[in-house]
Formats: C-alpha cells, sequence, structure tokens
C-alpha cells in the first residue's frame, strides 16, 4: 500500500516567559483572552510580575520542495504566500493553476517559445501536490528526490530526499530542461532553456555530521 508524507514545515515564534518586579507589590494578571475567530497565532503576554504565555502553530511556509512553489507562484499578487499557507489538498485547485499560468505565459517570452502541453501536464502531475511522497511499500534504505513521483526514475522508487540530493537543480531540471523527456514521460519538445537548469551550488558545497540535523557549516 502506497501512503505519502506530507512535508509540511510550519514557522513558529518562540515565546520567552520572563519574571520581574513592579511597583505595587506584585500580583498576577490574568491570562490574555483566547485568538480571535478563524486566527492560529501565537500570542504571548508579558505581565509585571510573571509572564503568561499562549501558544499554538500558526503555517506560513512549506519547503520540503524548494523551488515549486518559488519557481510558479508570483509574489505581486501574494499567490506565493497563499500557496505557503493552504493544505496540500487544495494544490490541485491552487499550485496547478499557477504552474499552467507560468508555462504559458513565461515561457512565450522565451525566445524558443512555448513548452508542449504535454510536459505541461507531465510537469503539474509531478509537482502537485507540493509533498514530499514516499512509498513505504519499497524496501529500500536510499531515498530519491522526485523518485516516486517518476516511478523510480529519478532513483530508488522509494522517494523522499535524501541529504546529497540536489533538489534546487533536479526541479529546474523539470521545469526547464529535459528531465521530462529524458525520463520517456513525454516527448521532447526542443524548447528547453539549459542557462536556467542550475542554481550552480551542489552538494559539493556541503559538510556532513553523523549526529542532527547531519549538516555542518558549510564549505
Amino acid at each position: 500500500m502506497k501512503k505519502s508524507l506530507l512535508a509540511i514545515f510550519p514557522l513558529a515564534a518562540l515565546a520567552l516567559a520572563g519574571c520581574g518586579g513592579d511597583d505595587d507589590g506584585g500580583g498576577i494578571n490574568p491570562p490574555p483572552p483566547p485568538p480571535p475567530a478563524g486566527k492560529n497565532k501565537q500570542i504571548g503576554v508579558w505581565g509585571t510580575t510573571s509572564t503568561t504565555v499562549r501558544s499554538s502553530w500558526e503555517q506560513v511556509d512549506r519547503l520540503g520542495r524548494p523551488v515549486v512553489n518559488e519557481v510558479f507562484a508570483t509574489f505581486a499578487n501574494n499567490r506565493h504566500k497563499a500557496n505557503n499557507e493552504i493544505s496540500p489538498v487544495n494544490d490541485a485547485r491552487e499550485l496547478e493553476g499557477d504552474i499552467q499560468k507560468f508555462m504559458d505565459e513565461v515561457f512565450s517570452f522565451a525566445p524558443e517559445g512555448k513548452r508542449s502541453q504535454a510536459t505541461t501536464d507531465v510537469i503539474k502531475a509531478v509537482l502537485v501536490p507540493d509533498v514530499i511522497k514516499v512509498d513505504l511499500a519499497v524496501n529500500s534504505n536510499s531515498a530519491a528526490y522526485l523518485g516516486f513521483e517518476t516511478g523510480g526514475a529519478t532513483g530508488s522508487k522509494f522517494g523522499g530526499r535524501a541529504l546529497t540530493d540536489d533538489v534546487v537543480d533536479i526541479s529546474l531540471g523539470v521545469v526547464f530542461g529535459t528531465t521530462i523527456s529524458a525520463l520517456g514521460l513525454a516527448p521532447a519538445d526542443g524548447k528547453d532553456i539549459p542557462t536556467l537548469t542550475s542554481d550552480n551550488v551542489g552538494p559539493e558545497g556541503k559538510r556532513f555530521t553523523n549526529t542532527f540535523p547531519y549538516l555542518g557549516d558549510p564549505r
């Protein structure tokens, strides 16, 4: 049975509690009011002799698969922010439209012209929803970025991502390069833009350790 792990990385502020004195001899402040309806934010209220903190999570970003939202969703009309805050179950309605719009409009300005709709359809199928997928039925000790989504074409069918995976270059290769046709997922359209297929920063710039989080200082 195949399952998927949703790579959602919400960021929340860390509220620090502290104590102090006041001039009226003390007294503990009452707890803060609950957050407004529909809000889910970190709330901290500093008291004079003590601190009361009410905390919860607020999803502000999703970066398990960097480049996807960063490439396709515009900042000008808050599409990038909107995709970061929605649930992955809504990606088919939101992110998929952003991908189609990008492939139609941005590539129309390229000298090579627009990519084929077949290539665009594969890109949407591979990158939507924007989550890291793994096949727990596969007995493998190795991960491979987009491996599950491409049926093992990028490496292990287990999927996921390894520390050594150059996830940015892999993603850019899907969008601007010949990755889709090279994997046999769609016919070559001759509209690739090789100069945009890498950020020129590879795994060789990383230092790995044997303890969590397994990444040392950059080289």
